[in-house]
């Protein structure tokens, strides 16, 4: 359990020790990836920091209701393991891009797209609105159901 936790301040602190610059996209595909890390890890603080104060989505949550639903989500599921694929990386200008990212979500370990049509897995689309101070942030989002042949 305390190889899970420290993984995502391994990678953290990797990437601040690189002394290359990452790209814009790159810097995004790590944004995803730390995501991935804090839910499977089921820390809703961490994620919460990937999360703008202004935050605002179609549902009409804010921060404050997303982080507590995300708190939920982990207390009812004790193993989430997720499998993402990122589908678009759209630059509204520098400091502003809109992902698309499909994203399996399994009580198990999902080792391959093969694995996912064995596992109880719900797939999802997420349209994610991001905006970047320091480092890129969580302004909106909208999330529906897809199906496996969208992780293809």
């Amino acid at each position: 359990m305390k190889q899970l936790i420290l993984m995502p301040l391994l990678l953290i602190f990797f990437i601040s020790c690189s002394s290359e610059k990452l790209s814009p996209e790159d810097e995004i595909k790590q944004y995803i990836e730390s995501g991935k890390l804090a839910a499977e890890n089921r820390s809703y603080s961490d994620l919460a920091e990937l999360i703008s104060e202004q935050y605002k989505d179609h549902k009409g949550l804010n921060k404050k209701r997303l982080k507590n639903m995300a708190r939920a989500y982990f207390l009812t599921h004790q193993n989430i393991f997720l499998l993402t694929k990122i589908d678009s990386i759209n630059f509204q200008n520098e400091n502003s891009a809109f992902v698309v990212v499909y994203v399996a979500m399994a009580g198990t370990v999902i080792s391959d797209l093969n694995a996912l049509s064995r596992l109880r897995s719900r797939i999802y689309k997420f349209e994610l609105q991001l905006i970047k101070n320091d480092t890129w942030l969580l302004e909106q989002a909208k999330w529906k159901s897809a199906n496996i042949n969208d992780m293809l």
